[in-house]
């Protein structure tokens, strides 16, 4: 579906096809690999149990390993304030000064 976004340029659309055409096979092999192994051994049931915590209450929220492991080096090279984009669709902001460092020019517009 993605591929026929790229209908305007024949050669274009023919590798956005193919990829599209590799995807779906890497996605297919995967589930035909995984799945018997899964029905056999639990693999995947196991270890998903030793990745979570004992307990979850909820409304907990969950941080996986790899957000562990990538959070402390992305926070050393990007600092992201989530609440610019809320606060410039709503029209709270006159100046972004106070969200460095964001660049403007004659403010927001």
């Amino acid at each position: 579906i993605v591929s026929m976004g790229q209908m305007g340029d024949g050669a274009q659309l023919e590798r956005a096809f193919a990829g599209a055409t590799v995807h779906d096979l890497f996605n297919l092999l995967s589930v035909a690999i995984l799945f018997p192994l899964e029905i056999i051994s639990h693999y995947l049931y196991h270890l998903t149990k030793a990745m979570l915590p004992d307990s979850v209450n909820d409304g907990e929220e969950w941080e996986g390993p790899i957000k562990k492991i990538v959070s402390p080096l992305s926070d050393k090279i990007l600092k992201s304030n989530k609440d610019v984009i809320k606060d410039i669709a709503t029209g709270k902001v006159d100046s972004c000064d106070a969200y460095y460092p964001a660049l403007c020019l004659d403010g927001i517009e």
